[in-house]
Parts: C-alpha cells; structure tokens; sequence
C-alpha cells in the first residue's frame, strides 16, 4: 500500500469517533429545526421511543449463529410515519447519548458505535417521514397501501446502505465497506429486512387506531415472542452443538467434517484437509490413564484452534485424530497451516511427556487439497489418511503430504496410452491392497523408489527400467487373496499357513496375466522370492538365471522388510541392514548388487525412520 492511500486511512481512523459524532450533531440539529416547541404528547412520544429502543436491544431474536432479528429500525420507521419527526429524532438522539455511555466501559465496545446506529436510525426515520409525506401529498400517515409500502421498502433500504457506508467509512477503508455489504446481501438478510419493513407498517397502523397504548401492547407481544423463542432457539442450538460437536473437546465431530466436505465438493470451492493424529498416544494412556489422556486431548484441540482463523475449523475425527479444514487454502497453505499447528504442539507443555519418546508430545500431520489433489471426498481422506500413515513411518512429529510413486509415474507415460489406463488398473489393485493391509501398501511403494535407484545405477533404462517399477508394484499384488488373519498375523507362520503366504506369488502372477500391456512384468513378480542361491521359491532358479530386475527388486524388498518394524520382527537401522545384506551376498542376493544397492540408498537416504530408542528389542525376533 502507498504511503498516501497509508495516511488516508490513518487520518479516517482518527477522525472515526469526531466523524461519526458530528454526523450525529447534525442530526440533531436537524430535529432541533422541524421541532416546535415541545408539548407534553411529544416529549412522551420521544422518552418512550428512547426507552422502547433500549428494551428491544435486549429481546432480539436469534435466527442463526451471530445473526438476529431486532425490531429496533421497525419501531423507528412506525414512529417517524406516525408521530411528528421532532418526536422521532428526539428520542433517536436520546437513546445514542445513553447508549455511549452504558456501553463506554464494556470489553469490546466502543461509544461511537452506538452513535453510529443511532446515526443509520435517524437517517432511516428522515427518508421514511419524507416518504409517507409524498406518497400522503403532504400529510402524515393514513393508512398503509401498495404503493406506500413498496416505496418505504426501497426508500429505507436505500437510507440504510447509504448512512451504514457514511459512517462505516470513518472505520474503515472504502473497500473493505463496499465489501461488508456486497457479503451481507444475502437471502436471509433480505428476509430479515422484509419483516422489519412489514413489522413497522403493521406498528404504524397499531399507532393510528390506539396511539402509545396500542404501541405498548404491541411491544409486549414482541418480547414474549422474542422470550419463548429465544429459549427454544438455545435449546435447539443445544441439540445441534450436541450432533456436531464432540462432547469432550468442544471441537466438531465426525459428522460434522463429512457434512462440511459435501457441501465444499458439491459448491466445487477450493479446500485444504489437514489430519493430525498424536504420537505415541496410546501409550501415554497406559502410563498415565483415560482420565489424563482426556485432558491431553482437550488441550491438543485447544492449542489447535488457537491456530486457526475465521475460515478454519477444527474436528475431532476419531479417538486421537483431528482434522483441520480450510475454505479456500491449497496445498501449500495447507504445508503452512499444518506446519504451524506442529511447531505449536511441539513447544506445548504437556503433563506426563516424561513417558514418551524424546521427552516431548508431538504430533504427525497430513495434507491434501480439493481440487488441487482429489475431486471425490473418499478419494481425499485416502490422500490425507496415507500422508499422516507415510508421516508416522518417516519419523513422526512433522507434515506430510501425499505423494502417490503411481500418480507419478501415470504423469511420465504418454497421455491416452494403454500403459496411462494400465496403471489405472493398477491404481485399483493398490486400492485394494491398502484397505485390507496398509504395511503392504506403504512397503510397497517404498520398494518402487528402492528397486528403481538400484535400476538406474546399474544402467537400466527404457522399458527395462519402466518394467522393473510396473513389477514392483506389483509384487505383493497377490497379496489380496490371502486370508487377512494369515497377512496380519503377529507372530511367526506355521507350516500350513507359510504355504497359504507363498501361494501370493502364482496368485498374482494369475491377476496380472489377463493384461496384455503387463506380460513382460510376469518374470518379476513370478521370482521376486527366488534366492540366488538357488533356494528360493517359487521354481528355485538360481543365479544370473534368475530375471535381473526380480534379482534387483529381492534386494530392495529385503532391505525394507529388514527397516521397518513389524510385530515380530525388531526394526534395524540402515546400518544394521547394510551388513545383513553383505552378509547374505551371494546366498540370497546378487553379489554384484550389494554395494551399488547400498551406495544408492546413502544418496537417497532411507525412506523411514530409525527406530525410536525405547523400541529398542521391543519386538521379539522370529
């Protein structure tokens, strides 16, 4: 901004409160002028206009969350057609003095906002009083017709945006004014300005058949309605708060995020979906107990929400998972967000961190967007889901975002292809894979980033090289028909169950048969398991007999197996795996390999954590 259009908001600023007051003034003086002097009718009509005004503010009826319907401009717009102006401007001027100074000490207000509403209420009285005196050819209200409602109707709707831009003016720059009313133009504030304007008809016909009497009774009628609704609408709040917000936290639940993503979708309105879900949560409950992991839980919510701005909302999705959602963000506001919201748990001061890792309560957070990302919600909380999944395995406490090894290599092939549609099939047979066991799924595609730098440093290129990644993910595609209690088991296979296991090899060999564009793929996941030794399964092939990408993805599929933690099985660190892998150079795998395969993961670096150091033996070897 320019140091001009800078000194020009200043100077609007400084002068709000002497800007919107001198507005008011001559307001006043305008009321000073039509009057004549006072006679006791008058003066009463102003002191009950001023006390009328002051008793409404406090019987408002909520319509929405932050929204209401008052009744204040319905008996302003009555009195100014019915009574005297003088009257009218009077008891408006009156109930701005008053109302500075009751609300001058009160946090978060301010006086010359009271003398702002006074200010759109005088000018609305004046275009109203003009109004009926032109459609009356000069004299006062008679009667309501047609033609005197609809004019009232655009007349003071017309007044009211003019004096709330004057006065909104002195606050604020110009646009930031004609961008609060082009937001407000909605259809329930039209609704809500109807009612006022018929409201204000039917108390100005009350006035001409039984004067302040009928005023007054009218007055009562309003405020037990506005009472009794008042407690239903509270009520009603208290159930909905009840559907959509979690009990314990105070943060929206579960239906609530899948309600709110419908409605995004279908609006087709950009989006940022972050999940959090806490480290090592499960064990600080068996340290210290429900009761204090419950309140571990509400200050996660709290801390993220002291995160958010207006637009962003935090849920509890399930057990120690939250979700953020921000309308309008992308991917990269979404990085910024989620990376706010860690540094902000991190720094936290947690009770009981002592029995966790590092000493620290730390969170894991996912990112993915709509459109940017995903078109279909259940495609979207996949992305997320896995981002936090793929987060927990690098190492927990940071941001992740999904990054799909297929989508990638979908990108590299030629647009329309037949290998473009066969990797869609692919994308399916993954899909399935990951809802049924989501180790195999991210070993998986860590196998495809370790096979293909192997690959590359050994010079394959090409189809070679395209064939090598087809087939390693493919692999464990076979995978889908073994029994889910034998895949996920804990401990070690019996024999029986072992030959269940081994049969993924032939199963997906058979899967994979009926498309033609995969056929060169076959060998690699038909010998994945062979040793070069020659004792491998399925046809013990043994040596350079053995396909050179199945003998390139053994390796990388070992080496994963050997890094990452599984029930049975203690993770060891990239060293650790390095010299098993030396170890079994030449029995099971390809001793030209080895160091190539070793000096390929130091550039690229492991793909998931070390083990944490109280995970240390936790898992007994096979």
């Amino acid at each position: 901004m320019s140091n001009e259009g800078h000194s020009r908001r200043k100077l609007r600023s400084s002068l709000g409160p002497v800007g919107v007051t001198g507005y008011f003034v001559i307001l006043g003086l305008c009321a000073f002028g039509v009057s004549r002097p006072f006679v006791i009718p008058e003066y009463v009509v102003a002191y009950c206009l001023v006390g009328l005004l002051f008793l409404l503010i406090e019987f408002r009826i909520p319509i929405g969350q932050g929204d209401y319907l008052g009744f204040e401009s319905a008996f302003v717009l009555a009195f100014a057609i019915t009574y005297p102006l003088a009257s009218t401007l009077w008891g408006i001027v009156g109930f701005g003095i008053v109302r500075a100074i009751t609300v001058r000490n009160k946090p978060g207000s301010h006086w010359t906002r009271a003398i702002m509403n006074a200010n759109i209420f005088a000018t609305n009285g004046i275009t109203a009083y003009a109004v009926t005196r032109i459609v009356n050819h000069g004299h006062s209200f008679s009667g309501a017709t047609v033609l005197l409602v609809g004019l009232l109707a655009i007349s003071y709707f017309i007044a009211n945006l003019f004096a709330f831009g004057v006065n909104a003016w002195f606050y604020f720059p110009l646009r930031q004014v004609v961008e609060d009313i082009r937001s407000s133009m909605t259809g329930r504030f039209l609704a809500v300005y109807g009612i006022q304007i018929l409201l204000g008809v039917l108390l100005a016909e009350v006035i001409l058949a039984d004067g302040l009497f009928g005023v007054l009774l009218f007055t009562g009628v309003v405020i037990l309605v506005a009472y009794s609704y008042r407690d239903y609408f509270r009520m009603a709040n208290h159930f909905k708060d009840l559907s959509i917000k979690d009990e314990l936290t105070g943060a929206y639940n579960h239906r609530w995020v899948q309600s709110w993503l419908d409605e995004k979708i279908e609006q087709e309105e950009p989006f940022a979906v972050l999940m959090l879900d806490i480290d090592h949560f499960k064990r600080y409950n068996e340290a210290w107990g429900h009761l204090q992991g419950d309140e571990a839980l509400k200050l996660v919510a709290s801390t993220v929400q002291g995160q958010l701005s207006e637009n962003e909302h935090v849920a509890r999705y399930i057990g120690e998972k939250f979700v953020v959602v921000m309308s309008g963000s992308g991917r990269d506001g979404g990085m910024e967000k989620a990376e706010a919201i860690r540094k902000a748990i991190d720094e936290k001061e947690f009770p009981g961190v002592e029995k966790l890792p590092g000493k620290r309560f730390t969170v894991s957070l996912g990112v993915a967007a709509f459109p940017e990302m995903a078109s279909t919600k259940k495609e979207l909380l996949m992305m997320v889901d896995d981002a936090v999944y793929k987060g927990k395995f690098i190492g927990r406490n940071r941001v992740s975002i999904f990054n799909s090894v297929i989508d990638d290599l979908k990108s590299e092939l030629e647009s329309g292809s037949a290998l473009q549609e066969t990797v869609n099939t692919i994308k399916v047979f993954l899909a399935v894979l990951n809802s049924k066991d989501r180790y195999t799924y991210a070993h998986t595609e860590r196998d495809v980033r370790y096979a293909e730098a192997l690959g590359r440093r050994l010079g394959l290129t090409g189809d070679a090289l395209l064939n090598l990644r087809f087939g390693a993910f493919l692999h464990d595609i076979g995978k889908v028909e073994v029994p889910l209690d034998v895949l996920t088991k804990s401990g070690p296979l019996t024999k029986d169950e072992w030959i269940v296991m081994k049969s993924h090899v032939e199963l997906g060999v058979k899967m994979i048969e009926t498309i033609p564009e995969l056929a060169d793929c076959i060998p690699i996941v038909r010998h994945h398991h062979e040793r070069y030794d020659g004792t491998g399964y399925p046809w013990n092939l043994k040596g350079t007999d053995i396909p050179i990408e199945a003998r390139i993805l053994t390796i990388a599929d070992s080496f994963d197996a050997m890094t990452t933690s599984r029930p049975y099985q203690r993770r060891r660190s990239m060293e650790e795996a390095f010299e098993e892998l030396r170890l079994c150079a030449g029995k099971q795998f390809d001793p030209t390999m080895v160091e190539p395969f070793i000096e390929a993961v130091r550039e690229m670096g492991l793909l998931i954590s070390p083990p944490d150091e109280d995970e240390e033996g936790r898992f007994a070897s096979p």
